[in-house]
């Protein structure tokens, strides 16, 4: 005899597809944040469009725009100044394709849509010089030039979460991450080819059921400098040790569920990729920084950079390295991700969650 929810389940699968993991859920914002980023929600809607307008526009036009982690948190930082300053945040990366290829507008739409994208190349803009003495030490005259200019047009990659800014919303640094992913969250959220081929990969890593799993953040800068470094046998061991206990507090068996480790260390990936490690698996994947842009490289190459970060922000739990883009990750996750991760270096210490 077949139970009502088995059938449904078999019905899902043939006329539905494979079952879907449930997306990260945004945090709850801790206050102040929750208000601000609500008001700002209001007036960015109201106001993108008035002819009043003024802008602060984040771009990656040119090479020098950095890693994918530093971009979006400088993106992040960019939030805060325009929350303060009353100035409509954009978002312009065409380097090394359109960020809607990746990420799309979650709570505001920060692309240049409805508006004239000429405007923000030939309009005059702020000093660099004006623009940090306005916003890092509140010099009286920089600031009226702030206030006062229409377009302002940078890249930046400073940290979000700094605290050295005049007349900004201080953050907890103690919930820098938690704040953080309440921040990206309003930003962004996933472009549905990226989520797509993320489940795809899952589905070929762990069988057609969603399931938990430990995921492995190693970033080696390999894919930056196109060398290979020495590594330590007993850091390895260490992270695994890491991953067990993790895997312990949460009900994963790293044997049933293997670790799914992402890297830049491209030579390790093709070792775990060859079986060499029996409780680790990866992707078919080749690690690429953002920033490192050849012209006849297709679109699928750096897509492959956030399907390293959507399947990292799908884990259980995470190791994590010293990195923009682990902490990217912990961003994009929300939800119980935030309470369950820990940094592969310190994984010798106590496990502490919070």
């Amino acid at each position: 005899m077949i139970r009502f929810r088995s059938l449904s389940i078999v019905i899902s699968f043939f006329f539905l597809g494979p079952p879907v993991r449930l997306l990260a859920q945004p945090p709850d914002c801790l206050e102040p944040h929750r208000t601000l980023l609500s008001e700002y929600k209001a007036f960015h809607n109201a106001n993108k469009y008035n002819p009043d307008a003024q802008y602060l526009v984040q771009t990656c036009w040119g090479e020098g725009c950095q890693g994918t982690g530093d971009r979006v948190r400088g993106t992040m930082f960019l939030l805060r100044i325009a929350i303060a300053y009353k100035k409509i945040l954009l978002v312009d990366w065409t380097r090394p394709a359109p960020l809607t290829n990746f990420l799309l507008p979650n709570d505001i739409d920060w692309t240049f849509t409805g508006l004239d994208p000429n405007m923000f190349h030939t309009h005059p803009t702020l000093s660099k010089m004006d623009f940090d003495e306005a916003i890092y030490n509140g010099q009286p005259d920089a600031v009226a030039k702030l206030n006062a200019t229409k377009i302002h047009v940078l890249m930046t990659n400073q940290h979000f979460y700094i605290n050295t800014m005049a007349g900004v919303t201080p953050v907890d640094y103690d919930r820098k991450v938690d704040i953080g992913s309440c921040y990206y969250h309003f930003l962004f959220k996933f472009n549905a080819s990226i989520i797509e081929r993320g489940e795809q990969h899952l589905r070929q890593l762990y069988g057609p059921s969603p399931v938990d799993y430990i995921a492995w953040h190693w970033r080696h800068f390999d894919a930056d400098w196109d060398k290979e470094e020495p590594v330590l046998v007993s850091n390895l061991r260490a992270t695994m040790e890491c991953a067990q206990k993790l895997g312990d507090l949460v009900g994963v068996n790293p044997v049933q569920q293997p670790v799914l480790l992402i890297t830049d260390f491209n030579i390790f990936r093709q070792f775990v990729l060859a079986g060499e490690l029996r409780k680790v698996v990866t992707l078919n994947i080749t690690a690429r920084h953002l920033d490192h842009f050849q012209s006849e490289q297709s679109l699928e190459v750096f897509s492959d950079v956030f399907v390293d970060l959507y399947l990292m922000s799908r884990a259980r739990c995470l190791l994590t390295s010293r990195s923009g883009f682990s902490k990217l990750a912990l961003w994009m996750a929300g939800g119980q991700l935030l309470k369950c991760h820990r940094d592969m270096i310190k994984c010798e210490e106590e496990i502490v969650w919070r």
